[in-house]
Parts: structure tokens; sequence; C-alpha cells
């Protein structure tokens, strides 16, 4: 803890400082890789503490004189130890995400007590660890931790003074910049070392803290900004444009970031809803922008006001936001065995994609892991499709190995938590995390008031649709044995067309068909309960989610063919919903299909994409259709639904002319992106995506 702190301080104080153009916030911008042009070996991680570059080191080799070049030599002979020592298991089952960890800062407690009161906590607890222990003690791991946080403040201390240096001699082109920047500077000399005493010291500190802990997840932002904003309307020193265009600047920054997830709305801990009018400058003020994935906690007693602005967000194009059930949420998290606070739940928020964890308080794998279901069906079928003597045989065999997979995958979870603890500290979050802190123990040794695991499970809808084919034509048609369809399996349906075209005619999740849907059902609940039977080295629980975002194509390229007439190689489904296209009976069959599903134990996260039209939000017609799809989505249970709001015209011309279309947003699995940045693979599986009308 000492040394990597230590190395977090000498980053703070001679990190390069962005440019500043006279902007109502700073830092601004891209956050340095800029930190990676300046060629360096040892790079900050905020999901792994470090990553090692050692073509940067073997470059410098070549550079060097004698005495440096023993340094790189010993340097990268321990990294390299250092990396084979923390990479204590490898496998096919990653699916996004491998010992992955987003966070949340506790950004409120920044803002209302200032890191001074971090520092004086910090010195607090070395002053009793010192009296406990010593600085010769066998357990010094308290006291490390606390200088350890000394040191991370003393960088931070440093990097906010050279800011305010060069703000402060920043030669202003105009009056406005002018203006804006002596404003900054009045704002920096209070936060975030003080507390914020106003709605724009109060952003300048989010702002701070989102860039100096690197850009991940901004979490609550309604819910920790209202309070200086009705202080600073009721006093009259604040306007609601004011108010946006300083909210607008920092949706600039986190966009330019590509950074992640912020829950807005929802419930408070009373029981009362928590929209104000915070969550509706943030809606605003996210028009056209990807960025930040924006959560909107959805109650039945939503404001109609709420509802229009996220509707009118949506209908830029942009993605945002996400809707989520936030009763569902609740009762699934106060029953997942997490051991949460009723007045914590409240603070759910999906960090990075959308993975679950607790605003401020949490350390939650996300992604820790992910299992390959089609991998796993295909090793099945290899082994047992042409002997299996029914159809129950197969899927129960199935079942045991999916269970097999689980078992290794927890336990080689379990071993990476352990190895992160030992050779990994998180500095920077051990800091801004409750309750680190307190309880003197660093972020990944379990210092977070709530830790767990979320982890994915990829392919759902492809493994369904593949059973159902295989029940029909091999136990019930009987229209050919299980051992032909193998081979043809293993020739990915060469010479075979017409067999591949009678497989896709098979049932399909997604259309409201029991048969299938009951399949599909029973698979999942077996996959998330096996799941969540496991506990994770660092505590909690694991949490089955479905969120693919980038990845439903590449990993797709692992998998042969597939009894749904599935080419080899071709994507896999997207997240919880049905195979791209194959759901034909409208969006209300859908949302039926999917929550036949137990989802409450997935709650990790189920995303749930839909391509709309994008006249249909040009209507009040249009715009109640939507709404009401939404409502009806949750009332049968489902957790999450996200929209992308684009006409199949716009996605063709795209691939042609991209150059057209350089803000084409589509959302993918739980963010939204940029579609010329998606690969070609994505690109076509969003086209096929099925567009729904009403």
């Amino acid at each position: 803890m000492r040394r990597w702190s230590r190395a977090v301080r000498r980053r703070f104080e001679h990190r390069t400082l962005t440019p500043y153009g006279g902007e109502l916030l700073y830092p601004a911008g891209v956050r340095l890789p800029q930190d990676v042009s300046q060629d360096l070996i040892v790079e900050p991680s905020y999901s792994f503490t470090w990553a090692y570059n050692r073509d940067v080191l073997t470059a410098l080799r070549g550079q060097t004189g004698p005495a440096d070049s023993v340094v790189l030599d010993d340097l990268d002979a321990s990294m390299r130890d250092l990396i084979q020592r923390t990479v204590v298991w490898d496998s096919p089952h990653t699916v996004g995400g491998r010992g992955y960890t987003h966070s949340i800062p506790n950004y409120g407690r920044v803002l209302r007590e200032g890191l001074a009161a971090h520092a004086a906590r910090a010195e607090a607890g070395l002053v009793a660890a010192l009296a406990q222990n010593g600085d010769d003690a066998a357990d010094s791991g308290r006291v490390d931790f606390y200088r350890g946080l000394q040191d991370v403040l003393a960088g931070i201390r440093a990097w906010h003074t050279r800011i305010l240096t060069y703000l402060a001699a920043w030669p202003a082109p105009d009056a406005v910049s002018a203006q804006r920047r002596d404003a900054l500077v009045m704002a920096l000399q209070q936060v975030p070392f003080g507390p914020a005493r106003s709605f724009y010291e109060a952003v300048v500190a989010y702002n701070f803290v989102f860039y100096m802990d690197d850009c991940d997840s901004p979490g609550r932002l309604d819910r920790e900004l209202i309070s200086a904003y009705e202080q600073d309307i009721d006093a009259g020193v604040l306007t609601r444009p004011q108010a946006l265009a300083i909210m607008a600047a920092f949706t600039d920054n986190v966009a330019a970031n590509h950074a992640w997830s912020a829950a807005i709305g929802g419930s408070l801990a009373n029981g009362s809803p928590a929209y104000n009018e915070v969550t509706q400058l943030c809606l605003e003020a996210v028009h056209d922008h990807h960025r930040p994935s924006y959560e909107l906690g959805v109650r039945p007693d939503m404001p109609d006001a709420v509802w229009d602005a996220a509707l009118d967000a949506v209908g830029t194009g942009c993605g945002q936001p996400a809707f989520y059930n936030d009763g569902a949420y609740l009762a699934a998290l106060l029953d997942a065995d997490l051991g949460v606070r009723h007045e914590d739940c409240v603070l759910w928020n999906g960090g990075g994609c959308t993975e679950t964890m607790i605003h401020g308080c949490s350390n939650v794998g996300s992604l820790d892991a992910g299992i390959h279901l089609p991998l796993v069906l295909g090793d099945v079928l290899d082994r047992q499709l042409a002997a299996a003597p029914s159809f129950e045989a197969l899927v129960a065999a199935y079942k045991e190995a999916v269970s097999e997979v689980v078992a290794e995958i927890t336990g080689g979870v379990s071993r990476l938590q352990e190895a992160k603890a030992r050779l990994s500290p998180q500095p920077m979050r051990s800091l801004l995390i409750d309750d680190c802190i307190d309880r003197g123990v660093e972020f990944n040794a379990g210092g977070a008031r709530y830790n767990w695991s979320v982890v994915n499970v990829a392919g759902l809808a492809n493994v369904v649709d593949s059973l159902a084919a295989v029940r029909e034509v091999v136990f019930e048609s009987r229209e050919l044995s299980g051992a032909a369809l193998a081979e043809v399996l293993a020739c990915d349906f060469a010479g075979s067309e017409a067999l591949r075209q009678r497989l896709r005619r098979c049932p399909r999740f997604g259309n409201d068909d029991p048969t299938v849907d009951d399949l599909a059902a029973d698979i999942a609940r077996h996959v998330f309960e096996a799941f969540r039977s496991y506990v994770p080295w660092r505590g909690g629980r694991f949490l089955p989610s479905c969120i693919m975002f980038t990845t439903y194509a590449a990993e797709g390229e692992k998998v042969g063919a597939t009894p749904d007439g599935r080419h080899a190689g071709e994507p896999l489904a997207d997240s919880i919903g049905p195979v791209a296209g194959r759901d034909r009976h409208g969006p209300t069959a859908m949302i039926r299909s999917v929550t036949r599903l137990p989802l409450s134990l997935a709650v990790g996260t189920p995303v749930l994409n839909i391509r709309l039209g994008k006249t249909l939000l040009t209507t009040p017609e249009g715009r109640r259709a939507v709404r009401d799809l939404i409502s009806t989505y949750f009332e049968l249970g489902g957790l999450q639904i996200q929209l992308s709001v684009v006409d199949r015209d716009v996605l063709e011309d795209a691939l042609i002319h991209p150059e057209r279309h350089e803000d084409l947003i589509v959302r993918v699995g739980g963010f939204s992106a940029y579609f010329n940045s998606l690969s070609p693979a994505l690109k076509a599986a969003i086209l096929e995506r099925t567009e729904h009308t009403f």
C-alpha cells in the first residue's frame, strides 16, 4: 500500500496539466493519456492499479547508459514477476472482464466535508494504529495503509496547487473567459479540500474528483447536487439556465472521456420519490451526448415532467437515458443476501456499463468474469448429442456442465481477488470509498462497506433457440438423428442450407411462445442460482448479469455452428434479449418472453436493448406508446430497458457513407456508442435488430 501510494503521489506531483480554454470547469477535456504519451513504463489503471508497457521500457533501454540499463532490467524483472503472481486464473469464460473493477467514489462526502476531513480521519487512524502497533510491529498493515493515504493526499494537494497556479496565470482572451477563470480559481480555493458552499462549487468539486479518480463513473449526480442547487435558487444567486450550463460543462467532460454510469431518480430512503430539478437538468444536458450513461430509476409515480424530459433526450438519438425498474432493483438487492442496509440500497447505481453497486461505499467486481453459455453447449453437444436418449437427458447434461463451469469461474475469481488484495492495492479508492479509512483496510482487501462480484451470462438466447431446435427436429419430429445433426454442425452447414433454413424456422425466444420461454426460464434459473450459491473471496455474493456491451460479436467468433441455424463465428445474442432479428411478433411479445425469465436473480443487470424508429418519438401518440411499453415491461417484472432510436435507412447509409454519420449514436449493452466506432460485425448485428413500431 505504501509503495503504490507513493507512486500515486509522484504521478500527481508531475502529471501534465490539460490545456485550459476558458471552460466553466477544470480539469476539462480528455484526461491525459498524455499520461501514456509521456512514455510511461508503468501506467495508472483505475481497475488494476497499474499497467505495464514493456515496449516503452525496451525502447528506453536502447537510449540509456549502462547504469540506467541496469535499473530498467531490474524493473522489467520485477514487473514480470508481479504480473506472473497476479495472473492466477485464465479461462475462456471471461466475456468482457477478468477481475475488472469499476467504482463510484463517495462524491457527496467530498462535497459536504472536503478532503481536509479525509486527511483528518487518516491522521487519526494513523495515530491509533501507531499507538496499538508501533512502527516496527509485525502487524504494521494499518500503519502503512494510513501513511499511504497521507502520500495520496499530499499528491492531490500538489496537483491542486499546480492547477491553481496555472489557472491564475492563464491569459484570458476576452472578458467572458476572464470571468469564468476568476470564478473557477475562487471555487478551487475552497474545494475540494473544503466543503462546497454553492452549486457551482459543488460541481467544481465533483468534476475535480471525477478526474482525480481517472474518469470512471459519476454516480448519483442529482442526489448529491440537489441541496446546493435548491439553496442557491432560493437565495437568488443562481438561475436555472446558469445551472444547466454548468451541468452541460460536466456532461461534456464525461463524454470526452467516454466515461460511465450515473443513476438518477428512483427513491429516497423514506420511500418517497427522489426526482428533483437536477434530475431534469441531467436529462436536458445529455441531449446529443453518448455519455454519461444515465440510468433513470422509474417508479409508478414518476412525474410526467421527468417522463417528458427522458423521452426528449432519447428522441435526440443519444440513447440516454436507459430505464430501470427502481422498485424491483430495491427488492432484488435486499433479497440477495448482501447485507445492504435499506438507507444504502436506494443508492444503487450501475458502475461502468451498468454493473450494480452502491454509490460511494462498495467494491464490486465489474465485470469479474462471465460464463460463455454457447461454448458450454458446444462441448456438451460434441460429447452427447449423438447418444442422448432423450431431450430431458440432454438438458440435464447441459445443466451439469454449466454447474461445473460455474464452480471453476467462482473459484478463479476468488483467487484473483485475493491476489489483488496482496499485490494491487487501490490507494485512490481506499481514500474515496466508505468505509476504508474508518476500518483501516485497503479497498481491494475488503475495506469497502459492501463487497460482491458481478459476473456476465452470455448467449442465453442462442442456447435456448438451439435446444428448442434440437428438441423439435431430433426428438419430436425425428427428422434427423443427433449424430447426423452433429456432423452438419461440424461442417458449418456446408451443403446443408435447406436444413439450416429448416432449423431457423423452429420456435425462437422472444415471440411469446411458452414452449421456448419456459425452457429459457429453466436454463436461466439454473445458471443464476448456481452463481448465487457461491461467496467470493472478498465477501458478498456473485450477482449474475447479462451485459454484452460490444462483446457479443467477438465472443461469437469463438463458437462453431449451432443448432439454431447460426453459422460458426456469427455474433451471439445481445444481453438478455432475443437473438437480433428473431423477435417477429412485436415488442409486447418480446417483453413477455423476457419477463418469463427469473430476472430478479440477475440483478447485476439484465440489459434489454430495443430499437425504435425515430419518428415514433415525434408524435404524442408515439411517445405515449413508448412510455406504456416501458411501464408494461416493468409491471411484468422487467428490470432494465434501453432504447436506440434510429431508422434502418440511416443505419444502412452509415454503413456505406460513415463520413456522413460521424455523430450517429446507438445503444449497445449498458451504454451508448458512436456507430462509426463499432466493428463491422457489431454494426451488422445492430442493423439486424428488429425495428419495433406500434
